[in-house]
């Protein structure tokens, strides 16, 4: 063989080898164009078709579920040292209206329970004597009016008549006795004997009559008014003590109220739910042990009957949610189950972002109840809902991976025999899957799936400025949402790429020049005086722009940039 190739002869077999080898390669790189669908045209694109029918506009939220209605079992017991918790009931476990859930060391109060009932007792029995005082001084009164009063006074009346029958005998003696010294027949000392005696008993009826006197306007004002008043401090007396009688009952109830607080019950049937820990620490956590505090919530008792998923709707979408808008709620809890729902409250304002918050987009918290709430479901479990904003009725759809955006502008691409086109259309609301198609194709036209995957293969027309170019949904089918509106709205301006680096290189060139600008020591006024004239000529030479309104930010950036180029011609 090998004296054959010397001699410029081959083989047969050889030149077989060689042909099936070429052969070979030729068919691999044409199937390879072929599967990786190259523009040979071998391999048309995947295609679909614009159909007629009801379009269902969903805004997508992710949620937690939570009770509707929660009762909170807070600690009752006042104590400001806290109670401990001896015993409660795992959480998780399922409890009806009276069960036991937690129970507290209540030694402190039983011990402070006894010393109120003795003391409560001690203030019973003062009460007792202060009533038994009161009534000895209505006694004593009662006892002077109509007992010692009246004796006072009929001893004082009797004296006063002894009085009187002994002041008219000593008169009758004394005339007597006159009569007889005046005939003779008796002595003169006899005669003032008898005087005297009648002195004696005027003087005596005087003072019965005196003391008649101050019995009634002086005695017996005394001793009532002593009396009254020992009967109003028996009185004033009673009523502190039953007073302080009552407190010491009070307090004894109180302290038996927080003693049976110590053990606390269901006041409903529902799933014990611990309570978070107060500022995310770990020694909060509610267990057997943990002391407590009066007001304190330990455990929720949420409502399984009454659920509700709690979410947030973006700034661009939340001016399409309405209360009472119907739902869809999915629970990855339960896979193969979809519940409905029913949009409770959308919020006015927006939840307040963090301190590191990245984006300045602002989103709503919204409330969606679930109608039928299924047996087993839980508070916390993670929600997918799709809120049901709009039903557009025999309305041309494609799939939202059909479309794209290019300028600001809608596009579609359409492929027939190889040759590969956009279409210019107008799109309206759009949701997670499709997008409505408003003009620019009818019912049964076909166009690529991937739109934005072949975009390539079109001649779209040069974006000048920062306008938004993309899909209208990623590849998963999700659909983006775009600023300033909903899904596929409004776009903002700005600048774009090349703008930026032509400014950017302006303005290093700029730097540049300022040192010799210096040098040469010229201000910045001769400079632009000397390069006005370059300066038109030098704008009228470049390519004209189409006009477009700029930014303030724009113009500013535009004339900070004329100093520094007309510094660097001046130089030149």
């Amino acid at each position: 063989m090998r004296s054959n190739i010397r001699n410029g002869k081959i083989s047969r077999p050889l030149i077989i080898i060689l042909v099936v080898f070429v052969l070979l390669v030729a068919g691999s790189f044409l199937g390879w164009k072929i599967f990786a669908g190259g523009e040979t045209g071998l391999q048309p694109p995947q295609m679909v078709r614009v159909k007629k029918e009801t379009f269902v506009h969903e805004i997508l939220e992710r949620g937690s579920v939570e009770s509707a209605v929660n009762v909170d079992v807070t600690c009752g017991v006042e104590s400001n040292a806290g109670v401990t918790i001896l015993t409660i009931v795992p959480e998780g476990t399922e409890v009806k209206k009276g069960d036991l859930l937690i129970e507290f060391d209540a030694s402190t109060f039983l011990e402070t329970v006894n010393k109120q009932q003795i003391a409560a007792l001690n203030s019973q029995a003062k009460v007792a004597q202060s009533e038994a005082d009161l009534e000895t001084a209505k006694l004593e009164l009662e006892e002077y009016i109509e007992g010692k009063y009246v004796e006072s006074l009929k001893t004082i009346e009797s004296k006063i008549l002894q009085a009187e029958e002994t002041l008219r005998t000593s008169e009758d003696t004394l005339k007597f006795s006159s009569n007889l010294l005046a005939r003779g027949y008796t002595t003169e000392s006899q005669v003032e004997a008898d005087e005297f005696l009648f002195k004696q008993a005027k003087t005596t009826l005087s003072i019965a009559e005196l003391e008649h006197e101050n019995l009634e306007k002086y005695t017996k004002k005394k001793m009532v008014n002593q009396l009254q008043a020992k009967i109003d401090a028996a009185i004033a007396k009673l009523e502190t003590d039953k007073k302080s009688r009552d407190l010491d009952r009070e307090r004894l109830k109180h302290l038996e109220f927080q003693l049976e607080k110590c053990k606390v019950y269901a006041p409903q049937d529902g799933q014990v739910v611990y309570a978070p820990p107060r500022w995310g620490d770990e020694t909060e956590i509610i267990r057997e042990g943990k002391k407590v505090y009066e007001r304190q919530q330990i455990i929720k008792l949420p409502d399984p009957t009454k659920m509700q998923v709690k979410g947030l709707v973006n700034e661009a979408n939340i001016r399409l949610v309405k209360v009472g808008d119907p739902a869809t709620i999915e629970l990855e809890a339960f896979p193969n189950q979809v519940l409905l729902g029913s949009v409770k409250i959308v919020n006015d304002y927006p939840e307040p972002t963090g301190w590191n918050a990245t984006s300045m987009s602002r989103e709503y918290q919204t409330t969606v109840t679930i109608l039928e709430p299924p047996h087993g479901i839980k508070p916390g479990l993670t929600a997918k809902v799709k809120i049901v904003v709009d039903v557009i009725r025999d309305a041309l759809t494609l799939p939202s991976q059909a479309v794209f955006e290019h300028g600001g502008k809608m596009y579609c691409v359409v492929y027939d025999q190889g040759n590969w086109d956009k279409k210019e259309i107008e799109t309206g609301a759009t949701n997670e899957k499709q997008v409505v198609i408003r003009s620019g194709l009818a019912e049964g036209d076909s166009v690529v799936l991937n739109a934005w995957q072949n975009r390539e293969k079109l001649k779209l027309p040069k974006i000048e400025k920062d306008e938004h170019s993309g899909p209208l949904s990623d590849e998963s089918g999700e659909v983006k949402q775009r600023p300033g509106g909903e899904q596929g709205g409004e776009r903002k301006e700005g600048k774009s790429g090349q703008q930026k680096n032509k400014d950017d290189s302006k303005e290093k060139s700029a730097e540049k020049t300022e040192k010799p600008a210096e040098q040469a020591g010229k201000t910045v006024e001769q400079t632009e005086k000397l390069d006005a004239p370059k300066e038109e000529s030098a704008v009228s030479q470049e390519k004209p722009v189409e006009p477009k309104e700029n930014s303030p930010h724009d113009s500013a950036a535009e004339k900070k940039a004329e100093t520094p180029i007309s510094q660097e011609k001046t130089t030149t």
